[in-house]
């Protein structure tokens, strides 16, 4: 039962938090929301890379896919322009991982 408990408890969180995300890039952007995400994602590679930073910045894939899919939902964003920043979040979220397991500390003597 506990078990169950933590678990929900951190869907909920994960839902929370991508909330409390995209409520914030809707107020810093505004009604320039459009004008940005035309210019960031107006190519694959652009809303690849669009995918790569905003999962570096928030360090979940699932958070950025809530994010994209709320704003495909709300027409702000084009499907193929989505996808492509699926990508980048997939992408991002394996380098951020791999970034985060190097040994820094390691001191050859």
């Amino acid at each position: 039962m506990l078990i169950l408990l933590n678990l929900l408890a951190g869907v909920a969180l994960l839902v929370w938090g991508s909330h409390i995300v995209r409520t914030g890039i809707l107020r810093v952007l505004g009604a320039d929301l459009r004008d940005v995400l035309g210019r960031s994602t107006n190519s694959r590679w652009r809303a690849f890379l669009s995918g790569v930073g905003v999962t570096s910045l928030v360090q979940s894939s699932n958070a950025t896919a809530m994010i994209v899919t709320s704003f495909a939902a709300q027409g702000l964003l084009p499907l193929t322009s989505g996808l492509a920043i699926m990508l980048g979040a997939d992408v991002g979220t394996a380098l951020m991982a791999r970034i985060l397991t190097l040994d820094t500390m390691h001191v050859k003597e």
